[in-house]
């Protein structure tokens, strides 16, 4: 067996996400839709984007990535409360923001919610330095088994927002579970 890892390079991952974001944009546009429901595709393409992004940067850079998340107070008194995430990377032995991805909030109304190791993960405004939700690793894996749900967070908003929900295993691979079920029933229909 040969000691050489196998994967996908940066270039074929990006590929794949546009042909998708094509697919769903065409889609959208002649279905028409919910625009509750369009907000968490878009914000569970983004997550997809920036994260397969990340995971391969940890490889190919030789560097720990890690994916911060808050929950941000309402500005004013007609706002709510917005989850945002940033990805960073460790330099000179601290965690540094990356300057190709800007820190990122979803839009209002969708939450974020993250399960590591079977365990819901809640943010503690009060701690001083939160330690990163996802990891990965230079050796191209993660820190541990994760699930991402990504969902309609207000009772207001319409009741058909599918969740849209993401699986990172401990070797690095996330999955987006919803595109991987509509291609299969897709593959299935033909």
């Amino acid at each position: 067996m040969s000691s050489r890892q196998q994967g996908f390079t940066l270039i074929e991952i990006i590929v794949v996400v546009f042909i998708i974001g094509m697919a769903v944009g065409v889609i959208s546009i002649a279905v028409g839709g919910n625009a509750a429901a369009d907000k968490a595709r878009k914000e569970a393409e983004e997550f997809m984007l920036q994260t397969s992004y990340v995971a391969e940067q940890a490889v190919l850079k030789g560097e720990t990535y890690g994916l911060f998340a808050e929950l941000r107070p309402a500005q004013d008194v007609d706002a709510v409360e917005q989850w945002c995430y940033t990805w960073r990377r460790v330099r000179d032995r601290a965690w540094q923001d990356l300057t190709e991805l800007t820190p990122h909030c979803i839009a209002e109304g969708l939450a974020i919610e993250f399960t590591i190791d079977e365990e819901l993960w809640e943010y503690d405004p009060e701690l001083e330095f939160q330690d990163p939700v996802i990891g990965f690793f230079p050796s191209g894996d993660a820190t541990a088994e994760t699930e991402v749900a990504i969902f309609a967070s207000q009772t207001n908003m319409d009741d058909e927002v599918e969740t849209q929900k993401f699986k990172l295993d401990a070797t690095g691979e996330i999955h987006w579970v919803n595109e991987e079920e509509r291609l299969e029933a897709e593959r299935k229909g033909r």
